[in-house]
């Protein structure tokens, strides 16, 4: 199967491949690694699970872009009391603010699907966007005049794939440029950074962040937990993902049910929108 790595490192199905590409780690098509890599299935790669939104995006078009959106919050546990005062008890050390959800607690990628369900060939684009527990990031918050300034680039995405007439695109947000992602978030809302420095670099040795409040290590990186896709396409298409998710903490931070835990299980992420100082 041809593939090629992007220069933010999205990997992607040449287009003369008729199967979606691979599940890291799985040597299978997105479909039966599925199928296969379901939370109770011990001898999957690092037991990868897979969160799922409730549906495709659509966009319906005839030669101009329109979009559709889609926001995935991870179904993540409630912390429990002993977790609470390990973690207050640590941010009292450092003076920072530390997650429930740090960068080390996850590993992260973006499986997707892109189906051209008009006959005429199209682009399309997928921006991806996100939050952490504490922010998140949306770049028209930085664009105080739309007609003199440029927002600045999404955390992941927003590269133009050519979609055959009646054919298919599939690709990956890889687990490396999910994680800078995460740390992209962070260097923005938490270490002052402009959006434009911070993602257009290549960030991803970076061992502590110098916050207003103090210095942040890496141990105290928050993860993305919340996805903000935006699907742009001029042909009618259809977007599917999924979110795949390795879990490293012990007991897990997903929940068992996934999509289908309690509300009052899950913990109910409130993260501010991140607006840069005037």
């Amino acid at each position: 199967m041809a593939r090629k790595r992007k220069a933010d490192g999205q990997l992607e199905t040449g287009d003369d491949s008729p199967f979606p590409s691979p599940v890291a780690g799985c040597g299978l098509p997105v479909a039966a690694c599925l199928l296969l890599c379901l939370p109770a299935a011990p001898a999957c790669v690092d037991d990868p699970v897979y969160v799922q939104p409730a549906a495709s995006l659509e966009v319906i078009a005839d030669g101009e872009e329109a979009a559709a959106t889609a926001q995935l919050t991870l179904p993540i546990r409630i912390e429990s009391d002993s977790e609470a005062a390990e973690r207050a008890e640590r941010a009292a050390e450092l003076g920072v603010q530390v997650p429930f959800v740090t960068r080390d607690d996850l590993d992260l990628s973006v499986e997707w699907t892109i189906k051209n369900l008009d006959p005429e060939s199209g682009a399309a684009r997928i921006q991806l966007n996100g939050a952490n527990e504490l922010f998140a990031y949306l770049p028209g918050a930085f664009v105080v005049d739309p007609e003199e300034e440029e927002a600045p680039p999404p955390l992941s995405g927003d590269i133009p794939l050519d979609i055959p007439g009646s054919g298919e695109r599939s690709g990956v947000f890889q687990e490396d440029l999910l994680a800078e992602a995460s740390l992209d978030l962070e260097l923005i809302a938490r270490g002052g950074a402009s959006p434009f420095a911070a993602l257009l670099a290549v960030n991803e040795s970076i061992d502590e962040i110098a916050g207003a409040g103090g210095v942040i290590p890496a141990g105290a990186f928050a993860s993305l937990v919340r996805f903000d896709l935006v699907f742009l396409a001029d042909r009618h298409m259809v977007l599917e993902f999924a979110v795949r998710v390795r879990d490293h903490r012990d007991p897990p931070l997903l929940h068992d049910a996934l999509a289908d835990a309690p509300l009052d299980e899950l913990t109910a992420f409130a993260p501010a929108d991140f607006a840069p100082p005037p």
